[in-house]
């Protein structure tokens, strides 16, 4: 396979502003190049995020080993999977053990760390807090998260072992798919939301225009809401089918409030190279165009409104849907994302990395600034 470009521009762009300290965080002490890695995460039918960041790894020249703990607790008892985890850990010695959220229990967590840096990757909104989250976080040298707005709160509990880093994509699980007739008008890939809160939303646009929704947990509100034209869940291979033959692919985060914050959907959806419109979140001009990349509404209103608007122009939507493949390939692959962590290991953190109130431009628009003499 041949491994995709680190833009090493946009990266030093972004690096080099004048921020309030750049001294290497809480991980300075442990710092060093990362030669073996063993990671745990489950894996993830439709998003393949797991094994995109397994992918990444050792497309930079990582030995990885990846474990399903919870496959293996399922198997083996929670005692022999705990175990197994341990021997292996004294086999494979690695120097970086990297965990996908919670998918490493906190008693093996607080083992291994003393042996090899531990790095926590998080991917959720965190809208719920709780102490354990904070408890389980203080474990790592690193924890990359990509809803900064929670920075404030772990900070305020004594961590600072916190670096933004959105979620992305790997074109070897997400790519676009043969050109085919448009089956829908619009189509959306997820739940219902923790609180069912898109259900009646969904329901609304399903009575305007022909929409279908694909995603789990979607029983309970099909017979609620009329409208709502409910299919099974998807692997990454049908999201692309579906991206090909929807004429709008929907996004609706599960906030909308927290800056730079939005499901990685946004990211699957570009890189499957469909038109997306999707809600505006904070900052969400500093990475990417609107009518460029992809298309936002703020509301449900709007939402209606951009649908009727955008339906019917299928050339535009085309060159707006291949200007936001573009740009999540040259920017937002889990590649590049592990280039960082990786740079992170062996250099030191930035300290404004975990300080919500100086986050930087994304590289995409560091790189913009650069070229333009900013």
């Amino acid at each position: 396979m041949v491994s995709p470009s680190v833009d090493t521009t946009s990266r030093a762009a972004c690096d080099d502003l004048v921020l309030p300290s750049i001294t290497p965080g809480p991980i300075r002490a442990r710092l060093g190049p990362v030669r073996r890695v063993l990671f745990f995460g489950k894996s993830m039918s439709r998003t393949r995020c797991t094994g995109a960041l397994v992918e990444s790894f050792r497309a930079h020249g990582v030995t990885v080993r990846w474990r399903n703990l919870a496959t293996l607790r399922r198997w083996l008892g929670v005692s022999m999977a705990h175990r197994a985890a341990r021997a292996e850990f004294r086999r494979f010695r690695p120097d970086v053990v990297f965990v996908f959220f919670r998918d490493l229990p906190a008693v093996l967590a607080d083992e291994f760390r003393r042996d090899a840096r531990l790095v926590i990757w998080c991917e959720e909104a965190l809208e719920v807090f709780d102490g354990s989250v904070a408890d389980y976080f203080a474990l790592a040298d690193l924890v990359c998260m990509s809803n900064p707005a929670r920075f404030s709160w772990l900070g305020e509990r004594g961590l600072d072992n916190m670096a933004f880093l959105m979620s992305g994509f790997s074109p070897r699980f997400h790519h676009p798919a043969k050109v085919q007739p448009f089956r829908r008008d619009v189509a959306f890939i997820g739940g219902p939301g923790r609180r069912g809160q898109r259900a009646s939303f969904l329901a609304k646009i399903g009575r305007r225009f022909q929409t279908e929704v694909f995603g789990p947990h979607w029983d309970r509100w099909e017979h609620v809401h009329d409208g709502l034209r409910i299919r099974p869940p998807i692997d990454n291979r049908a999201y692309a089918r579906i991206c090909a033959s929807s004429r709008i692919v929907l996004g609706v985060n599960e906030i909308n409030d927290d800056v730079f914050y939005f499901s990685n959907r946004t990211f699957l959806t570009l890189a499957c190279g469909a038109f997306h419109l999707t809600h505006y979140v904070p900052k969400l001009e500093q990475v990417f165009k609107d009518g460029e990349h992809l298309v936002w509404y703020r509301d449900e209103d709007e939402a209606l409104d951009k649908i009727a608007q955008w339906l019917h122009r299928d050339s535009d939507r085309a060159r707006i849907a291949a200007g936001g493949h573009a740009e999540v390939m040259q920017y937002h692959q889990y590649y590049h994302r592990v280039a960082r962590i990786l740079h992170w290991l062996q250099v030191g953190v930035p300290r404004w990395q975990n300080d919500a109130r100086w986050l930087p431009p994304v590289p995409a628009e560091a790189s913009r600034q650069a070229s333009n003499g900013l």
